[in-house]
């Protein structure tokens, strides 16, 4: 028996086709765009996201050589927050406004006062009050788009509106409904509150059901348009973070995903969901009894890509050779990247990136050692605000770009003083969705025999205890530093 997981992202879609052991035996990727106007706005064609997932899975089954009819079930991983008002037929009105949308600032500060203080959104669905979600964009709608709010029959999210692309419904999860802000992640339910506050109501919302669960097999016109029998069944799917979570077996409480593309997102698993005053996102995991905890480091892989082009070295081996041997004529050397702001756990947008202690002697390649030192010391922050809270970390589990880098992934790996393990897939996400789609249809009763079976890592590392003074000394002095020139930007 085969499964596939797509993974419907931002800037493009991903398909895989698996088989019970978790050997991929066929891929594909589609890119599509965004839209950008004046005003804050980024939008994206909700039509995109299916045409892509057809055209990355038929490229996954150009490649596979099995018996389709043994192709026996699906799931999706996707992105979240970006919502697109359908009429009766589920035909898109507009274009969806997607999660990195601004229009909506105003908005979200006149909901934050009528709510009486952000933590009120906060406590009830897990993430931050922010322009780019539900509570402030349909209320934006109703002002400045109040016929298209008012002919809209529903508004769904990406996982909504392919679910309902592929069998006629439309389903969502707990995940992907709390970043909407309407949703109580405890309660597990649509919450009035939010409801009122957003100005919508419950009926032009779709079903939540749990990730996992079954929803139906594919359409006639899905499986036409996909070259896969109507026999196919549809699991529901989750949000791309937690799908990564899955995919590298980060399901049990005090396992850690740290997932390193343009921002570092850390997803920590814990057995309660943690709410903290630096708005540590909470949300339901797909394995039943825990949750996924979120946070975001904003400048982190962006910072390196910053650098490099800044430098003129676009040879990222050469980068890391000459960065290895960096470690001493660095050591004074403390880079804040932050050229976003500081993100998580500060969230302050005004805090901007400095760097402390360069000399004549230092050259590039100092400056890209305490770069990849800054970004570790962000990362250990975070893992320290889950330990605040009672997390006992038992494993870090490291995907993206960073974990292409040896130095950067042993950096990492000393500085925090953990263990961390390398899924040798880098689509996580789609691996997750597949293990999903697995679990569900019963290959595996559950993600961790699915996971044992059907994840593959390609080696790990444990912290050099040689090291462990002259990192735990290194990073008392950038904590210093950084609340020192804190103090200088928050004046």
């Amino acid at each position: 028996m085969f499964v596939i997981g797509i993974d419907v992202g931002t800037t493009g879609t991903k398909a895989i086709v698996v088989d019970e052991k978790g050997n991929i035996l066929g891929k594909g990727y589609k890119e599509y765009s965004l839209i950008t106007l004046p005003g804050g706005k980024i939008e994206q064609n909700a039509d995109d996201w299916y045409d892509a997932a057809v055209f990355a899975t038929k490229a996954a089954l150009d490649t596979f050589d099995g018996d389709k009819n043994e192709i026996v079930a699906l799931s999706l991983s996707t992105q979240g927050g970006s919502t697109v008002p359908v009429d009766e037929n589920f035909r898109p009105l507009s274009n969806a406004y997607t999660w990195m949308d601004r229009r909506a600032t105003r908005e979200i500060s006149e909901a934050v006062s009528e709510a009486g203080g952000g933590d009120v959104i906060y406590k009830k669905t897990g993430w931050e009050p922010d322009p780019s979600l539900d509570i402030a964009k349909f209320r934006w709608m109703r002002k400045h788009e109040e016929e298209l709010f008012n002919k809209a029959h529903m508004f769904l999210t990406t996982i909504e509106y392919m679910n309902y692309k592929l069998t006629g419904k439309a389903v969502t999860d707990p995940g992907n409904a709390a970043m909407r802000q309407l949703f109580d992640i405890v309660s597990g339910e649509w919450d009035s509150f939010l409801l009122n506050l957003a100005g919508v109501e419950k009926d032009r919302l779709p079903e939540c059901r749990f990730t996992g669960e079954y929803i139906g097999t594919l359409t006639k016109d899905a499986a036409e348009d996909f070259s896969l029998p109507e026999t196919v069944k549809v699991y529901n799917g989750g949000h791309d973070q937690y799908c990564a979570a899955v995919g590298c077996g980060a399901i049990s409480d005090g396992d850690m995903l740290l997932s390193t593309g343009t921002t570092w997102v850390v997803l920590g698993v814990t057995s309660k969901p943690i709410f903290t005053e630096s708005f540590l996102a909470p949300g339901v995991h797909p394995c039943k009894g825990v949750y996924g905890n979120i946070a975001s480091l904003q400048s982190a892989g962006s910072a390196l890509k910053w650098l490099t082009q800044t430098i003129g070295e676009d040879d990222f081996s050469k980068l890391d050779a000459e960065a290895e041997k960096r470690r001493d004529s660095a050591k004074n050397i403390y880079f804040y990247p932050y050229l976003a702001g500081a993100g998580f756990p500060h969230n302050i947008r005004a805090f901007n990136s400095c760097v402390l202690g360069m000399e004549l002697m230092n050259d590039k390649y100092d400056l890209a050692r305490a770069l990849m030192e800054g970004v570790a010391f962000e990362t250990r922050m975070v893992l320290e605000e889950f330990e605040k809270f009672g997390t006992k970390i038992t494993s870090l589990k490291m995907v993206g770009g960073a974990a292409k880098s040896e130095v950067w992934s042993r950096i990492t790996c000393d500085i925090c003083g953990c263990e961390i393990s390398f899924p040798a897939e880098a689509d996580t996400c789609c691996v997750g969705a597949a293990i999903l789609a697995a679990v569900g249809c019963g290959i595996y009763p559950d993600y961790k025999t699915a996971g044992d079976n059907m994840i593959k890592y390609r080696g790990r590392l444990i912290p050099d205890k040689g090291v462990e003074t002259f990192y735990n000394d290194k990073y008392d002095k950038y904590r210093q530093g950084h609340f020192l020139l804190r103090a200088f930007f928050e004046k």
